[in-house]
């Protein structure tokens, strides 16, 4: 155990070729002296770091700044303060080609130095290009962040190109009282080509899956949430929804082109969809999605979404879509889910093999979530539409169980390809 006190444990600067394995590294405490990171990897290529727990640091367990080709496996990072694993590159240099893989980050509150921005998250990229992020898992973060505003998210990524995060979890983050966010992921402002895929967030004070562009921030575009789940996220932060949409710059052209497709969404605790009031946007598309509620499906107004192929339902049988009491109603009064003067929409009872309330914390144990798959009897059977790969790039190979896509003649909404 190396004890870093005030300061670092660790700190390896203009570096080639190392690896560091197998260390407990301990702060005196973010709010209880200590000032710093825990382990700094400063302008370094070529490195592993693995087998670390990082405690006790006021600002990150684990920050890499400015560098390249590095992995990142089986890292704890707990108790710390604005963040577990941070990876950030400078304005002339991008961290990348960075890989992140069976690590956790649980219980990183807030930063108490930190009055005018976030605190309190999981793990972070910023900054950077060709970063994956891989069976990692974010819980409890975020909940003493010292200030009101926009706040921590377990798992995100900004001002970042082609970033992947796949097979992770995201559970019951938080945010101060009264605060933003508090969410499970996040693709924030600036971030290209990147994707969310086989992830599951539930019981996040703030939203499941963020889509945020902020004053400022190069144009956001090219981004894909896929073969995702949210349970009963946003049930804390006011105005959020389980995937949440919101533009500070309000210009549309700056947040654009978004596939969102065959996730499940249930929540009985906020609307499964939420438009902040300035959230401008264009060329999104909602395809083979499973909504389910008991209340309103939308919040806000929707300015540049599209909706094709997706399950509505509310098991009460109460159905309100933007003030319409039908699927039919609302289509064809809005052309959202026609093609060709068809609805290609759903307002049925998916059924579910069982119920969807999620109890694992382990991200290797994502393919036992078989309470998703739908049962032999179920209405969706071949009531997906094809994605295409002009509008869904990197098209994926299996579901969420490792199913090929499609199996069969057709293809269902939802994370599971029936037989």
């Amino acid at each position: 155990m190396i004890n870093g006190g005030n300061g670092e444990a660790i700190r390896i600067e203009n570096c080639r070729n190392i690896r560091v394995n197998n260390f407990d590294i301990r702060g005196n405490g973010r709010k209880t002296g200590n000032v710093t990171n825990g382990f700094s990897l400063v302008s370094s290529e070529n490195c592993v770091i693995e087998y670390i727990r990082a405690e006790g640091f006021q600002k990150s367990g684990l920050e890499l700044y400015d560098c390249r080709d590095v992995e990142i496996k089986k890292v704890i990072a707990a108790d710390n303060g604005f963040c577990g694993i941070n990876v950030i590159g400078s304005g002339l240099k991008r961290s990348g080609n960075i890989l992140i893989r069976d690590c956790m980050a649980e219980n990183n509150a807030g930063d108490p130095t930190i009055l005018d921005n976030h605190s309190g998250n999981g793990i972070l990229v910023g900054v950077s290009d060709g970063v994956i992020i891989d069976h990692c898992t974010a819980t409890n973060n975020g909940w003493d962040m010292p200030r009101l505003g926009n706040g921590p998210v377990g798992i995100w990524t900004w001002q970042s190109d082609h970033i992947i995060i796949q097979y992770c979890i995201s559970y019951k983050n938080k945010t101060s009282p009264g605060a933003k966010d508090g969410g499970g992921f996040d693709l924030d402002g600036g971030v290209t080509n990147s994707i969310i895929q086989y992830c599951l967030s539930y019981e996040n004070q703030g939203a499941g899956y963020g889509l945020f562009q902020y004053p400022g921030a190069s144009d956001w575009s090219g981004n894909i949430i896929r073969y995702c789940i949210s349970y009963n996220d946003a049930h804390t932060t006011e105005g959020a929804g389980s995937i949440f949409i919101w533009n500070g710059s309000n210009e549309s052209r700056q947040l654009t082109g978004c596939m969102i497709y065959n996730n499940v969404i249930y929540n009985f605790k906020a609307p499964v969809i939420s438009f902040e009031n300035a959230s401008s946007h264009e060329n999104f598309v909602f395809c083979n999605n499973i909504f389910m509620c008991d209340s309103s499906f939308f919040s806000g107004s929707n300015s540049g979404s599209s909706f094709l192929g997706n399950v509505w339902w509310d098991p009460d049988g109460a159905i309100n879509l933007m003030g319409y009491s039908s699927l039919a109603a609302w289509a064809r009064a809005t052309g959202q889910e026609m093609k060709e003067g068809k609805v290609m929409g759903t307002e049925a009872d998916p059924k579910f093999s069982g119920p969807l309330n999620p109890v694992i914390t382990d991200p290797y144990k994502l393919n036992t979530l078989r309470r998703y798959t739908l049962k032999p009897d179920s209405p969706l059977k071949d009531k997906g539409i094809a994605i295409e790969s002009g509008t869904g790039k990197n098209l994926p190979v299996s579901d969420f169980f490792g199913n090929p896509v499609p199996r069969g003649t057709g293809t269902e909404p939802g994370i599971y390809e029936m037989n």
